[in-house]
């Protein structure tokens, strides 16, 4: 109340001066950064306001900083007074979507008190569930208008830029490259610590849409996640751990003739659980692809940098599809093998992912899996004894290379996350709100994983520990000890603009996923990222015009190459289904789509 006293006297002391010296009529202004200012909203504040220190302001903003309620030179809280504030202007919107992990309102979750108490923002959250959250949003920017929310917090993982990119050339998004050099000292620090981060997050047309998402974790994100097989059955059938592809095969054929293997008294043990088709963030759960570097040249997916699948750079810079190669060919007859054998497991090609392996027999009280991968390796097996029985399988050695491969991606894994529309009459506010996140550690790593007594255990001095049992399993805390609802996005909306560096790990909070991190160098990680260091198709920004070409032909292109995976598995491949694979693939336009992006990887190499 006595906040909220002084601002309204302060306003009544305003007032009074500007009807003592004449009101000041302010001109229509734009901001430089994208402000959405119209002919006719006059402020007679706006003139007052000193432009060299500030920047780029809307009308709007300048008028609440002359009225003391908004603060704009980085210190806390960006809005002093929030119920005046709203009173005045409203709320400013913001677009968020939520997976079935969260049980409860955005509003309730604690990072967002936190925020809110330490920028005075309290937001217009517009919470939305993920199903269908891509249709959903390209409705709303198709339609475009005043129904835009004034910010869009997150899109689909990985995919912000597809959206950003579609519309940029339609006044939709506010370009923030100026907000970051101007405003966020901090943050712009912290994105041009690598080279690579500001390049990335730059669209051709020069611009950078909205703050990128960086999370740095000694290259978690550049493999896929860990490759496991149930070592207590190993030790049942006198098997060591393999460490060739034909050892992991005498392994899997020994899963199945072995019999009642996990004691069940029933005949549900499949010695190898994949999911073809099933193009998951971090190219995980499709072992396919895996074991092309076996026979050759190593293919890669990554859900979080879709149209760049089956693509990589030869010894002279060129971008190659490598669907095509002769290894991709190879390892088809590899997997028809192992369906003969009955190896693998028949729901393996089940399109529902609510009834894939990782959905469905990682979640039963007994092993029923012998091999596997998926992004959280063991941990996405529910019961804890069960995943205690797992470990992760070496780097495989084959005929012609190794298992793995290296992802088209980046630890800049959003470009455009916090996207500000032209509706926004605050642009400024936000980008504050960015700031200040990145500008302390601690409140980045919590904004990211989740609060203390939930996800981590806060000591005296600060430090944030994540606790675990003596597997390395993580112990959820306090109400989420029973581990029935994520602690993590039951406590924060997870990916937004945050950065989180390597150094701090052992600094400000324990690591997030260690038992994650050990499966991956297990299974030759470091080894992976030397190997194809040079070959990686490095993640840049394509035009609208080439973003737009690519959404029609690449998602074509894919499915071709998943159809006939999932064919050649089941019946094999001869030379005639290898011809009309080709054939298929280059009625689809993959000519186009390497010329695409051998155009892009030029354009990029030339602004370096």
């Amino acid at each position: 109340m006595k906040k909220r006293a002084l601002s309204l006297l302060l306003v009544l002391s305003l007032l009074a001066a500007l009807i003592g010296c004449g009101t000041k009529e302010a001109g229509e202004s734009k901001a430089s950064s994208g402000g959405t200012s119209k002919p006719g909203s006059e402020s007679s504040a706006s003139a007052a306001v000193d432009e060299s220190k500030y920047p780029g302001l809307t009308d709007q903003e300048k008028e609440a900083v002359e009225l003391g309620l908004l603060n704009l030179d980085g210190t806390m809280p960006i809005i002093p007074d929030p119920d005046a504030f709203e009173e005045k202007y409203g709320k400013i919107s913001m677009f968020v979507h939520y997976t079935g992990g969260r049980t409860r309102p955005v509003t309730e979750l604690e990072i967002v008190k936190i925020w809110e108490e330490l920028t005075g923002i309290r937001f217009e959250w517009e919470d939305v569930p993920y199903d269908g959250v891509a249709e959903k949003i390209n409705l709303m920017l198709s339609a475009g208008g005043d129904d835009l929310p004034d910010c869009f917090y997150n899109f689909v993982d990985g995919q912000s830029s597809t959206f950003v990119i579609q519309y940029s050339d339609q006044d939709v998004f506010i370009p923030t490259e100026e907000l970051i050099d101007n405003y966020m000292p901090k943050y712009k620090e912290l994105l041009e610590s690598k080279e690579e981060y500001r390049l990335e997050a730059t669209a051709p047309d020069g611009h950078i849409y909205g703050f990128p998402y960086i999370e740095e974790m000694f290259g978690l994100v550049l493999t896929p996640g860990p490759f496991e097989i149930n070592a207590d059955w190993l030790k049942q059938v006198g098997k060591e751990m393999p460490t060739t592809v034909d050892e992991w095969v005498d392994c899997l054929k020994a899963f199945r003739d072995a019999g009642d293997l996990n004691g069940n008294g029933k005949d549900d043990e499949v010695p190898l659980a994949t999911q073809f088709g099933l193009h998951d963030t971090f190219g995980s759960n499709d072992l396919f692809y895996r074991f092309t570097g076996c026979f050759g040249l190593a293919d890669s997916y990554c859900g979080g940098n879709k149209y760049a699948d089956h693509l990589c750079l030869d010894k002279d810079g060129k971008v190659v599809f490598s669907a095509m190669d002769e290894a991709f060919r190879k390892t088809a007859e590899f997997f028809n093998m192992l369906w003969n054998e009955k190896l693998i497991w028949n729901g393996s090609f089940e399109a529902d992912t609510s009834l894939s392996f990782e959905n469905s027999l990682l979640k039963e009280d007994v092993a029923t899996v012998g091999s596997f991968s998926t992004w959280g390796g063991k941990a996405s097996i529910s019961n804890i004894d069960v995943r205690n029985q797992y470990d992760s399988l070496p780097r495989l050695k084959g005929e012609s290379g190794s298992t793995g491969f290296r992802l088209n991606y980046s630890e800049l894994q959003d470009t455009s996350n916090t996207a500000i529309t032209t509706n926004c009459k605050f642009p400024h506010a936000i980008a504050l709100w960015v700031e200040a996140i990145a500008a302390d550690p601690k409140l980045s790593v919590m904004s990211n994983w989740g609060t203390p007594g939930a996800v981590f255990i806060e000591e005296e001095d600060g430090y944030l520990t994540k606790p675990k049992d003596e597997n390395g399993n993580h112990i959820p805390q306090g109400e989420f000890a029973d581990g029935k609802n994520s602690p993590r996005e039951n406590t924060t909306p997870c990916r937004g603009s945050f950065i989180i560096k390597d150094a701090y790990f052992d600094t400000v909070a324990d690591y997030d996923a260690p038992t994650l991190l050990e499966g991956q160098k297990k299974g030759g990680k470091e080894e992976i990222l030397e190997e194809y260091a040079d070959t990686v198709l490095p993640r840049v920004l394509t035009t609208v015009e080439e973003s737009s070409r690519l959404s029609q032909i690449q998602p074509t292109i894919s499915d071709i190459v998943d159809r006939y995976v999932a064919d050649w598995t089941i019946n094999g491949v001869t030379d005639e289904s290898w011809e009309a694979y080709r054939n298929e693939l280059t009625a689809a336009g993959v000519e186009e789509l390497i010329q695409i992006w051998q155009t892009a990887v030029d354009r990029a190499a030339s602004n370096k």
